[in-house]
Protein backbone atom coordinates (compact mmCIF):
# COMPACT_ATOMS: atom_id res chain seq x y z
CA UNK A 1 0.00 0.00 0.00
CA UNK A 2 1.23 3.40 -1.00
CA UNK A 3 1.71 5.99 2.31
CA UNK A 4 1.73 9.50 2.66
CA UNK A 5 3.87 11.43 4.90
CA UNK A 6 3.85 14.83 6.41
CA UNK A 7 6.71 17.37 7.29
CA UNK A 8 6.63 19.93 10.16
CA UNK A 9 9.32 22.24 9.90
CA UNK A 10 9.72 24.15 13.11
CA UNK A 11 11.16 28.23 13.22
CA UNK A 12 12.12 30.59 15.00
CA UNK A 13 13.87 33.48 13.27
CA UNK A 14 15.15 31.34 10.95
CA UNK A 15 14.51 33.56 7.79
CA UNK A 16 18.51 32.90 6.53
CA UNK A 17 18.01 29.28 6.31
CA UNK A 18 14.16 28.59 5.71
CA UNK A 19 14.39 28.72 2.02
CA UNK A 20 16.17 25.82 1.90
CA UNK A 21 14.94 24.00 4.23
CA UNK A 22 11.39 24.06 2.21
CA UNK A 23 12.76 23.73 -1.16
CA UNK A 24 14.36 20.64 0.16
CA UNK A 25 11.47 19.15 0.99
CA UNK A 26 8.96 20.70 -1.76
CA UNK A 27 11.79 19.74 -4.13
CA UNK A 28 11.31 15.91 -3.54
CA UNK A 29 10.88 13.26 -5.86
CA UNK A 30 8.00 12.15 -3.73
CA UNK A 31 6.39 15.13 -2.65
CA UNK A 32 4.80 15.28 1.11
CA UNK A 33 0.99 14.66 1.14
CA UNK A 34 1.06 18.19 3.71
CA UNK A 35 3.50 20.83 4.92
CA UNK A 36 3.43 22.63 8.00
CA UNK A 37 5.45 25.36 9.31
CA UNK A 38 5.33 25.97 13.06
CA UNK A 39 6.57 29.24 13.98
CA UNK A 40 7.64 29.90 17.77
CA UNK A 41 7.49 33.93 17.49
CA UNK A 42 10.14 35.32 14.69
CA UNK A 43 10.72 39.03 14.44
CA UNK A 44 12.60 38.72 11.41
CA UNK A 45 10.30 38.19 8.99
CA UNK A 46 10.66 34.23 8.93
CA UNK A 47 6.94 34.62 9.29
CA UNK A 48 6.28 36.43 5.69
CA UNK A 49 8.95 34.27 4.14
CA UNK A 50 6.85 31.26 5.20
CA UNK A 51 4.14 32.04 4.10
CA UNK A 52 5.05 33.21 1.22
CA UNK A 53 6.92 30.34 0.31
CA UNK A 54 3.79 28.38 1.50
CA UNK A 55 1.64 30.33 -0.89
CA UNK A 56 3.74 28.78 -4.20
CA UNK A 57 3.65 25.05 -3.18
CA UNK A 58 2.46 22.30 -5.42
CA UNK A 59 -1.83 21.57 -5.61
CA UNK A 60 -1.41 18.35 -4.22
CA UNK A 61 0.48 19.43 -1.07
CA UNK A 62 -1.64 20.20 1.82
CA UNK A 63 0.46 23.52 2.83
CA UNK A 64 -0.35 25.38 5.65
CA UNK A 65 1.78 27.93 8.21
CA UNK A 66 1.00 27.54 11.89
CA UNK A 67 1.59 30.43 15.06
CA UNK A 68 2.98 28.42 18.20
CA UNK A 69 0.42 28.78 21.20
CA UNK A 70 2.46 26.71 23.68
CA UNK A 71 4.59 28.62 25.67
CA UNK A 72 6.13 28.78 28.81
CA UNK A 73 6.62 25.32 30.12
CA UNK A 74 4.46 23.63 27.75
CA UNK A 75 6.38 25.59 25.05
CA UNK A 76 9.77 25.57 23.16
CA UNK A 77 10.48 22.70 20.33
CA UNK A 78 8.74 19.97 21.73
CA UNK A 79 5.37 22.50 21.97
CA UNK A 80 5.62 23.01 18.54
CA UNK A 81 6.61 19.66 17.00
CA UNK A 82 3.59 18.46 19.60
CA UNK A 83 1.14 21.23 17.70
CA UNK A 84 2.08 20.49 14.40
CA UNK A 85 1.93 16.28 14.49
CA UNK A 86 -1.77 16.87 16.30
CA UNK A 87 -2.89 18.74 13.15
CA UNK A 88 -1.59 15.71 10.54
CA UNK A 89 -3.47 12.97 8.71
CA UNK A 90 -0.44 11.55 7.37
CA UNK A 91 0.43 8.08 7.82
CA UNK A 92 4.39 9.16 8.74
CA UNK A 93 6.05 11.86 10.23
CA UNK A 94 9.27 14.16 9.12
CA UNK A 95 10.97 16.20 11.23
CA UNK A 96 12.50 18.83 9.43
CA UNK A 97 13.11 21.85 11.31
CA UNK A 98 14.45 25.20 10.00
CA UNK A 99 17.98 24.54 9.65
CA UNK A 100 17.77 21.33 8.45
CA UNK A 101 17.44 19.73 4.95
CA UNK A 102 16.69 16.19 3.31
CA UNK A 103 18.40 14.80 0.57
CA UNK A 104 17.99 14.52 -2.76
CA UNK A 105 15.68 11.42 -3.01
CA UNK A 106 15.49 11.15 0.49
CA UNK A 107 11.64 10.59 1.38
CA UNK A 108 11.30 7.89 -1.38
CA UNK A 109 13.75 6.26 -0.21
CA UNK A 110 12.20 6.22 3.48
CA UNK A 111 8.62 5.66 2.04
CA UNK A 112 9.47 2.52 0.04
CA UNK A 113 11.22 1.27 3.68
CA UNK A 114 7.82 1.92 5.53
CA UNK A 115 5.94 0.32 2.86
CA UNK A 116 8.24 -2.85 2.62
CA UNK A 117 7.75 -3.64 6.06
CA UNK A 118 4.71 -2.82 7.79
CA UNK A 119 5.65 -3.79 11.53
CA UNK A 120 8.64 -1.16 11.59
CA UNK A 121 7.67 1.96 13.36
CA UNK A 122 10.64 4.34 13.03
CA UNK A 123 13.15 4.64 9.66
CA UNK A 124 16.16 6.25 10.35
CA UNK A 125 19.14 6.98 8.36
CA UNK A 126 22.06 9.06 8.65
CA UNK A 127 23.11 12.91 8.55
CA UNK A 128 25.29 14.89 6.85
CA UNK A 129 26.69 17.68 9.75
CA UNK A 130 27.54 21.00 8.56
CA UNK A 131 28.74 24.17 10.78
CA UNK A 132 26.70 27.23 10.82
CA UNK A 133 29.37 28.54 8.06
CA UNK A 134 27.99 26.05 5.98
CA UNK A 135 31.40 24.27 6.09
CA UNK A 136 30.93 20.46 5.87
CA UNK A 137 32.10 18.56 8.77
CA UNK A 138 31.01 15.35 7.60
CA UNK A 139 28.53 12.11 7.46
CA UNK A 140 27.32 10.23 11.29
CA UNK A 141 25.43 7.48 11.14
CA UNK A 142 24.45 6.12 14.75
CA UNK A 143 27.14 3.39 16.63
CA UNK A 144 28.34 2.18 19.33
CA UNK A 145 28.64 5.23 21.40
CA UNK A 146 24.47 5.62 20.83
CA UNK A 147 23.08 2.42 22.07
CA UNK A 148 25.25 2.79 24.91
CA UNK A 149 23.56 6.39 25.35
CA UNK A 150 26.43 8.36 25.23
CA UNK A 151 24.29 9.99 22.20
CA UNK A 152 21.00 9.60 21.33
CA UNK A 153 20.10 6.09 19.13
CA UNK A 154 19.10 8.47 16.14
CA UNK A 155 19.71 12.11 14.31
CA UNK A 156 16.31 13.58 14.35
CA UNK A 157 16.31 15.32 11.00
CA UNK A 158 17.22 11.81 9.37
CA UNK A 159 14.37 9.70 11.71
CA UNK A 160 11.13 9.28 10.32
CA UNK A 161 7.75 8.41 12.40
CA UNK A 162 4.80 6.11 11.72
CA UNK A 163 1.91 9.37 13.32
CA UNK A 164 0.43 6.27 15.23
CA UNK A 165 3.52 5.99 17.47
CA UNK A 166 3.11 9.67 18.52
CA UNK A 167 -0.19 8.43 19.53
CA UNK A 168 0.62 5.33 21.30
CA UNK A 169 3.64 6.63 22.92
CA UNK A 170 3.00 10.18 23.64
CA UNK A 171 4.72 13.13 21.64
CA UNK A 172 7.56 14.95 22.71
CA UNK A 173 8.03 16.26 26.35
CA UNK A 174 8.48 20.12 26.99
CA UNK A 175 10.54 19.30 29.84
CA UNK A 176 13.35 18.61 28.08
CA UNK A 177 14.15 21.25 26.38
CA UNK A 178 17.71 20.24 24.20
CA UNK A 179 17.49 16.48 24.45
CA UNK A 180 13.59 16.12 23.58
CA UNK A 181 14.40 13.55 20.79
CA UNK A 182 16.38 11.34 22.90
CA UNK A 183 13.48 11.00 25.55
CA UNK A 184 11.15 10.11 22.63
CA UNK A 185 13.58 7.67 21.24
CA UNK A 186 14.08 6.17 24.13
CA UNK A 187 10.66 5.90 25.20
CA UNK A 188 10.02 4.34 21.47
CA UNK A 189 12.85 1.54 22.01
CA UNK A 190 11.59 0.66 25.66
CA UNK A 191 8.11 0.20 24.02
CA UNK A 192 9.37 -1.61 21.67
CA UNK A 193 8.65 -0.29 19.00
CA UNK A 194 10.60 -1.46 15.53
CA UNK A 195 13.80 0.42 14.47
CA UNK A 196 14.79 0.19 11.00
CA UNK A 197 18.34 1.53 10.07
CA UNK A 198 18.85 2.86 6.50
CA UNK A 199 22.72 3.04 5.62
CA UNK A 200 22.50 6.38 3.72
CA UNK A 201 22.56 10.20 3.84
CA UNK A 202 19.00 11.26 4.27
CA UNK A 203 18.86 15.12 5.68
CA UNK A 204 21.42 17.94 6.68
CA UNK A 205 22.16 19.05 10.14
CA UNK A 206 23.24 22.50 10.65
CA UNK A 207 25.09 22.69 13.91
CA UNK A 208 24.74 25.22 16.27
CA UNK A 209 21.07 24.86 18.05
CA UNK A 210 20.69 24.62 21.76
CA UNK A 211 21.40 21.51 21.81
CA UNK A 212 24.82 22.06 20.33
CA UNK A 213 25.51 25.82 22.34
CA UNK A 214 23.63 25.22 26.01
CA UNK A 215 25.74 22.01 26.01
CA UNK A 216 25.49 21.55 29.62
CA UNK A 217 22.07 21.35 29.77
CA UNK A 218 22.11 18.73 27.22
CA UNK A 219 24.46 16.71 29.22
CA UNK A 220 21.91 17.08 32.44
CA UNK A 221 19.06 16.26 30.49
CA UNK A 222 20.72 13.13 28.73
CA UNK A 223 21.74 12.22 32.15
CA UNK A 224 17.71 12.50 33.43
CA UNK A 225 16.62 10.40 30.86
CA UNK A 226 19.18 7.73 31.12
CA UNK A 227 18.20 7.23 34.65
CA UNK A 228 15.02 7.34 33.93
CA UNK A 229 15.02 4.61 31.13
CA UNK A 230 17.73 2.46 32.24
CA UNK A 231 18.01 -1.03 34.69
CA UNK A 232 20.88 0.68 36.59
CA UNK A 233 22.34 4.44 37.14
CA UNK A 234 25.96 2.74 36.30
CA UNK A 235 25.78 3.46 32.30
CA UNK A 236 23.70 7.03 32.64
CA UNK A 237 25.48 7.99 35.09
CA UNK A 238 29.20 6.78 32.96
CA UNK A 239 28.04 8.35 29.62
CA UNK A 240 27.41 11.58 31.36
CA UNK A 241 31.01 11.11 33.08
CA UNK A 242 32.44 10.55 29.51
CA UNK A 243 30.45 13.30 27.47
CA UNK A 244 31.43 16.29 30.36
CA UNK A 245 35.69 14.91 30.88
CA UNK A 246 36.19 13.61 27.24
CA UNK A 247 34.01 14.50 24.85
CA UNK A 248 32.98 17.81 25.31
CA UNK A 249 36.85 18.83 26.42
CA UNK A 250 38.64 17.26 23.01
CA UNK A 251 35.52 18.13 20.90
CA UNK A 252 33.97 15.32 20.17
CA UNK A 253 31.06 14.20 18.61
CA UNK A 254 30.16 10.88 19.79
CA UNK A 255 28.65 9.44 16.47
CA UNK A 256 30.51 7.65 13.98
CA UNK A 257 31.70 10.42 11.38
CA UNK A 258 32.94 9.95 8.53
CA UNK A 259 34.87 13.26 7.32
CA UNK A 260 35.15 15.04 4.03
CA UNK A 261 32.67 16.58 1.63
CA UNK A 262 30.54 14.24 0.08
CA UNK A 263 31.48 11.21 1.85
CA UNK A 264 29.17 8.23 2.72
CA UNK A 265 29.31 7.16 5.89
Amino acid sequence: MRLTYGVVTATLNARESLARSLSSTLGQSRRPNELVVIDGGSTDGTRELARSILAQAPAEVSARFLEQTSKGERGGIAGAWNEAIATLQSDVVFLVNADDALEDGAAEIVMQAFEASPRVGIVHGNARFVAIDGREIGVVRPGLLSRLGIRCRTMHCATMVRREIYASIGGFNPAFRNALDVDFIERCHHAGVAFSHIDQTLATFTLGGVSNTQVARTDREMLTIGLRHSRTTVLPVAAYLVRRCVMRPLSLAGYHLSKGAGTQA
